[in-house]
């Protein structure tokens, strides 16, 4: 026999005399078990689905971001955008 098959029989002998020899465990798993496996399970799944979405999102975020240009405003008589954009320097003038 070659090495191989001797390697795969004494494989399979000895997982089955495992298996034969394993005694049952009389054990009982509530539900809350379950529960509390799936909860991590989502967390884990939703935390890489988000940290991978982030990261494939990023340079498009940031391409978006370098092409916006301020657009002007639409009416140059609102007086709050009057004491924005010509603030004196003066701390009364920028509290609102």
């Amino acid at each position: 026999m070659s090495l191989r098959v001797r390697r795969t029989a004494l494989f399979a002998i000895s997982t089955g005399a495992a298996v034969v020899a394993a005694f049952p465990a009389f054990a009982y798993v509530g539900p809350g078990a379950g529960l509390t496996l799936l909860g991590a399970l989502w967390g884990l799944v939703v935390a890489v689905v988000v940290s991978v979405g982030f990261v494939l999102l990023w340079p498009i975020r940031r391409m978006m971001r370098r092409n916006k240009h301020p657009q002007p405003p639409a009416d140059d008589d609102d007086a709050t955008h009057t004491m924005l954009a010509n603030s004196s320097g003066d701390p009364d003038d920028r509290r609102m």
